[in-house]
């Protein structure tokens, strides 16, 4: 199987993985405060997949370098991979896992907003955009998008790093 192939799946089963925990933890169910903020740690999983990937082309490489394109589109790649097995995932999760968490979210936020003093129409306006960035087509648009640029991104920093072969 192609290197970019096999770690977008990685990757993704990874970040899902994440995902899971995050509920079996109750971070998206009773502990929200904490669920808002571990959700960006499961970026750390393409991180050390995408260096784990690229090092391993830069190792199969007969000149013992990374090239910068080529270590971007295996980057590309498989972080597309990755986001189509992490947007499969979360329309599972939002469905059949915890179909009540959005529910139970938008409940949590408005009652933050409002202790804020945060106008009821600027309200209304954040949990329709919250809404629609966790329908179906919203999360295709937001994960297909994101992780793309983050692993275009983070490939392009790993090339840099990893341009010459250790010694």
């Amino acid at each position: 199987m192609r290197l970019d192939l096999k770690f977008g799946l990685i990757i993704g089963a990874g970040v899902s993985a994440w995902i899971l925990g995050e509920f079996l933890l109750g971070f998206h169910t009773t502990r929200l405060e904490i669920g808002e903020y571990s959700g960006y740690f499961s970026s750390l999983v393409p991180l050390a997949g995408l260096f784990v990937m690229l090092r391993r082309l830069r190792d199969a490489s007969p000149t013992g370098r990374l090239s910068v394109i080529p270590a971007l589109w295996y980057g590309v790649i498989a972080s597309t991979v990755a986001a189509l097995v992490v947007y499969a995932f979360l329309v599972l999760y939002n469905q059949v896992i915890n179909p009540d968490w959005l529910q139970h979210a938008l409940e949590w936020k408005t009652a933050r907003m409002r202790a804020a003093g945060m106008a009821e129409a600027d309200i209304r306006q954040e949990l329709n955009f919250y809404r629609n960035m966790n329908s179906p087509f919203g999360l295709l648009l937001s994960t297909l998008a994101g992780y793309m640029l983050m692993g275009a991104f983070i490939s392009l920093l790993l090339a840099v790093v990893l341009r010459r072969k250790q010694t």
